[in-house]
């Protein structure tokens, strides 16, 4: 069953798979195989979510929640780990029906880390482009204690994915490698992530990647094309990060060729006009998979036209934690001033914050359908219903 493509600006969060199929048959089939495995740990574990979600499998030889590219990656992947996969597809079930049922589980089940918030591209559809953005107080670089201290906390509440990046280029951090070496030693976390405009990506950071089990490296690319590339990617050289992106996949095949990484390529049709089937066949020769959606309205938030009749609640006020350079807690990044932050690491703990009185009032709110009473919310072109 091949992917069907469409809008993304019509509240889609992820991106669409382009002419790539996902085997669900053979996904469910790896669980099916291993049920009495299953029935030990759901037994041992008492995890009423993994009960409902193995009990739908068993019944209908198929999951009861969306199986995504980049999640029959991580399966096929994994596939001599069987235990890891009971564990993260529990996970990634948490993480879809908080965000479906607003369900809160009590922890972030996704953290995303910002090692830095500066950019070295300017792209039209990104925030970098907000001149009042790029300075102080918004401008800095994650300490490492304050990294270290987050994850060592993620780890131990239940926190399963944790992407390195959010408003800036995360790979201009000095000790990237370093942030890299210590989330690979955390091993509740399922998912190490990063999202980059491969500009930096160094032999280094290449066999980095590999060396600790990233998850995924997702390469922030809009063309297949070098004028339509730089025009997009402003500052950017597009033979630059090509010879990366090869760098990448080369020292992968040759030097990892068990990696468990998945590399894609994602990017962002800005004029509605991409020619996905040629932007897939240049990016796919270098990478597992390629993606392009459409952008949201996110490069000036704070200016947009307001939109009251999208007034569904957020995902993300159930689903994910952004955690600035600076230990500022925000529950998204279209709010790149943080106007709906709701807390701090620097002084409080992940769990506390995720709890506290001021963003579980923004949830209810949401949930009243009184969204478009808030800064920026009212300005979100997302919707998901």
């Amino acid at each position: 069953m091949k992917t069907e493509l469409k809008k993304l600006s019509d509240g889609n969060l992820d991106q669409i798979t382009i002419n790539s199929e996902i085997n669900y048959e053979k996904i469910s089939k790896i669980f099916l195989d291993n049920l009495l495995f299953i029935d030990k740990y759901i037994y041992k574990n008492n995890d009423i979510y993994a009960l409902e979600l193995f009990d739908f499998l068993k019944k209908n030889k198929k999951f009861n929640f969306p199986i995504t590219k980049h999640i029959e990656l991580f399966i096929l992947k994994n596939i001599t780990n069987f235990e890891k996969l009971i564990k993260y597809i529990i996970f990634r079930y948490k993480f879809y029906i908080s965000g479906k049922k607003k369900i809160l589980l009590g922890y972030p089940p996704y953290l995303l880390i910002e090692p830095v918030s500066s950019c070295n591209l300017k792209c039209p559809f990104c925030f970098q482009t907000d001149k009042s953005f790029t300075r102080k107080p918004f401008m800095g670089v994650m300490k490492f204690d304050l990294f270290k201290k987050i994850v060592d906390e993620a780890d131990q509440i239940g926190v399963g994915a944790v992407t390195l990046a959010s408003r800036g280029e995360p790979t201009m951090h000095k000790e990237f490698i370093d942030m890299l070496k210590y989330l690979s030693s955390k091993k509740n976390i399922y998912e190490i992530k990063i999202n980059t405009n491969a500009t930096f990506l160094n032999e280094n950071i290449c066999h980095s990647i590999f060396e600790n089990d990233v998850t995924q490296i997702i390469i922030s690319s809009d063309h297949y094309l070098k004028n339509e590339y730089e025009r997009l990617r402003v500052g950017s050289n597009f033979e630059k990060v090509v010879e990366n992106v090869d760098r990448l996949f080369f020292i992968r095949k040759n030097f990892y060729p068990k990696s468990i990484t998945e590399i894609r390529v994602s990017g962002i049709d800005n004029d509605k006009n991409l020619n996905r089937a040629e932007f897939e066949k240049f990016w796919i020769k270098r990478s597992d998979h390629v993606t392009a959606g459409y952008p949201l309205d996110r490069w000036d938030t704070y200016n947009n036209i307001e939109h009251p009749e999208i007034n569904d609640p957020c995902y993300n006020l159930w689903q994910r934690m952004y955690v600035w350079y600076d230990g500022k807690v925000n529950p998204c990044d279209a709010d790149y001033k943080s106007y709906l932050s709701y807390g701090g690491v620097t002084t409080d703990s992940l769990k506390n914050i995720w709890m506290s009185n001021k963003i579980s009032e923004l949830r209810k709110a949401h949930l009243c359908n009184e969204r478009k009473n808030f800064n920026p919310c009212n300005k979100c072109g997302t919707t998901f219903s």
